[in-house]
């Protein structure tokens, strides 16, 4: 009985410890979730006028759990290789920009959307499309 239970008081310690050594990051990406779920509300309500409270409640659940889900997957990659300086840091550079620019992404294209193209500037759009193909962080800063 103590075994599970030390397993699971470790995890906990492990993602606490991580949680607040992590807190700008995480709150970045939080801010864009919630970002992202108000400019996406105002867009299907609005403009698409298809928005219901359940579509709602489940896309912000959905993509919370993928940014939370993705974000542990990479942390355990970065873990792996946190030997290889420079292969440690890339990997935590690109994947967390990954994890971010979910949300932030597509709050970028539900404004492009609503003001038809406008803003933000179809050449931010592009290398965001570009960089989600191939991830190519030359795409971003071309």
């Amino acid at each position: 009985m103590s075994l599970p239970l030390s397993t699971v008081t470790w995890i906990f310690t492990e993602i606490s410890g991580w949680t607040f050594s992590n807190s700008d990051y995480i709150a970045g990406v939080l801010t864009c979730i919630a970002i992202d779920h108000i400019i996406g509300s105002i867009y299907h309500a609005f403009k698409l006028k298809d928005f219901t409270l359940k579509k709602n409640i489940s896309g912000l659940l959905t993509k919370l759990a993928l940014c939370a889900g993705a974000a542990i997957l990479f942390e355990v990659i970065h873990t792996t290789v946190k030997d290889a300086s420079l292969i440690y840091e890339y990997l935590k550079s690109l994947t967390r920009l990954i994890v971010i620019l979910y949300p932030a992404g597509s709050a970028f294209l539900n404004m492009s959307a609503i003001t038809n193209g406008i803003f933000p500037p179809l050449g931010w759009i592009n290398k965001l499309k570009a960089f989600n193909e191939n991830l190519d962080l030359n795409k971003i800063k071309e």
